[in-house]
């Protein structure tokens, strides 16, 4: 646990490798070990108590305890205020849609080329035509992209939000 507060976690085969790859597929996982790191400094840069990691011997269970900011405490109105911006931007800035790194790499090279296929997508990005089709899904149902035209020979039309 010393390694784990001093945010030198190290990331270990899954238990469950399909459950593991799921996750790493849905963005929910990288399996590069930041996660530790990044809640450790973002406490750190705000000023908060540093979490405590409770787990058992064989490492069934990981509880994490992240304690609340002295100067929130008592203060209902100051409880809801952003701290820490940049970190919560992507998941609790409303302007943003959630839209993910991926997503805005399809939205500027489908504002660019309206056309491209998904194995065109994915190429460029870097990424597989499965998580290409799986991010086209998210972006046409958060109102972002409308496919205009058949599969063959449509293309995409961005939308503002």
């Amino acid at each position: 646990m010393d390694k784990f507060n001093a945010g030198q976690a190290a990331s270990r085969r899954n238990r469950n490798r399909r459950i593991g790859e799921f996750l790493k597929e849905i963005d929910l996982c990288e399996k590069k070990s930041t996660g530790i790191t990044k809640i450790l400094r973002a406490l750190e840069a705000n000023g908060s108590p540093p979490p405590e990691f409770e787990t058992d011997e064989g490492r069934h269970y990981l509880i994490v305890t992240i304690r609340q900011h002295e100067r929130f405490a008592g203060d209902t109105a100051k409880r809801f205020e952003v701290v820490n911006d940049p970190v919560n931007d992507p998941v609790n800035d409303p302007v943003n849609d959630l839209v993910n790194s991926t997503q805005k790499k399809i939205l500027n090279i489908l504002d660019k080329n309206n056309s491209a296929t998904y194995e065109q997508l994915a190429n460029a990005i870097g990424v597989s035509p499965a998580t290409i089709k799986r991010n086209i899904k998210k972006l046409y149902e958060m109102g972002r992209i409308k496919r205009i035209g058949s599969d063959k020979t449509g293309h995409w039309e961005l939308r503002s939000k």
